[in-house]
C-alpha cells in the first residue's frame, strides 16, 4: 500500500515535485506476480 502512494502520489523533489511514476513512460508495467 505504501509503495503505491509513493510511487504515485507522494511529490518527489528529484522529479519536480512530481511523483515518480509520473515520469515513467506509460506502456511499462512492472505489476508484481502474485503468490498466493
Amino acid at each position: 500500500v505504501w509503495v503505491n502512494h509513493y510511487n504515485y502520489h507522494r511529490p518527489h523533489t528529484s522529479c519536480g515535485d512530481a511523483p515518480p511514476a509520473s515520469l515513467a513512460p506509460t506502456r511499462v508495467n512492472n505489476v508484481m506476480p502474485s503468490y498466493t
